[in-house]
């Protein structure tokens, strides 16, 4: 059998049934993980309409105005972003670190957030969107590829180098163009978030297209560390017994951003999750200052 990094591949998708509940999710989880015997990487999203996109492909919103971001401004920014990171880091970030860095700052950049938590995803798939049903994403590695080590991807200096992408001549480099990839790349730990999730980045040379409009689009070989993606969906009616499990489980916002914003909202989603009047009405049941 030939090795799968040395040949062109496809892009697959695998759509699977609806998520009961935490131990439904658990026992599917499980079955992916022996069959596939890896390691798995999840991402939740509270609405199927959202895309497995990086953030600079997604439509920009401030004050009612909407921008879809190009590649000139997205070298831009990130160029931007190391200038004014300078004082606040003392020193000259170059390009693949600030990337990373400013992904974590949300800036918006051409990394995917994943995380090995896969109790984590499924939260970040319910918690919110409490009308509309979620997702749950695994990410199922092709065999024998080579990932993105941090280190070495924080080597890369200028915009250039990692966007291929020449700023001084507003042009797309010949190097990279015509070169479509997603890689895997595992990110030097920059922050408690990062540790709490166990997570990884997927870095896309399109980011504007996202990973289900590439299904079945031919790669040359090394150039897509990602075999098939498994998704479930997570019912509406679902989430608010999906999410008290969650917490009973010790899994919540506080354990999903381990500071003080992360402390803050746990204590306030505890409150209400918990109080019986509040669990009536988001059950769908009258509250008590409701009734006449």
């Amino acid at each position: 059998m030939r090795n799968q990094s040395k040949t062109r591949g496809k892009l697959r998708l695998r759509e699977q049934n609806s998520i009961k509940n935490v131990g439904d999710f658990l026992q599917r989880v499980e079955t992916l993980s022996e069959s596939t015997r890896q390691k798995l990487w999840f991402r939740g999203h509270a609405k199927t309409d959202f895309r497995l996109l990086p953030t600079v492909g997604r439509e920009q919103n401030y004050f009612g105005r909407r921008i879809l971001l190009n590649r000139q401004q997205e070298a831009e920014l990130l160029h931007r972003f190391r200038r004014r990171a300078y004082p606040i880091v003392n020193r000259q970030m170059t390009a693949g670190e600030a990337l990373i860095v400013g992904r974590h700052h949300g800036l918006p950049t051409r990394l995917l957030d994943w995380t090995a938590n896969a109790l984590m995803a499924l939260y970040f798939a319910a918690y919110e969107h409490l009308d509309r049903p979620g997702r749950v994403c695994a990410l199922i590695r092709r065999d024998g590829i080579q990932e993105i080590d941090a280190f070495e991807f924080a080597k890369r200096l200028d915009e250039k180098e990692v966007l291929g992408y020449d700023l001084a001549a507003k042009r797309q480099s010949s190097s990279s163009a015509g070169v479509l990839s997603v890689k895997i790349l595992h990110p030097f730990y920059n922050s408690q978030r990062l540790l709490a999730q166990d997570g990884i980045f997927t870095l896309h040379s399109d980011p504007w297209r996202s990973l289900e409009a590439l299904v079945g689009e031919t790669f040359q070989p090394k150039s897509m560390d990602i075999d098939h993606i498994v998704q479930w969906e997570i019912p509406a009616h679902q989430k608010l017994d999906i999410i008290r499990h969650l917490s009973r489980l010790g899994i919540s916002h506080r354990t999903a951003f381990p500071d003080l914003d992360g402390i803050a909202k746990s204590l306030l989603e505890t409150e209400v999750l918990w109080s019986p009047r509040a669990v009536q009405t988001l059950a769908g049941e009258p509250s008590a200052s409701e009734n006449p």
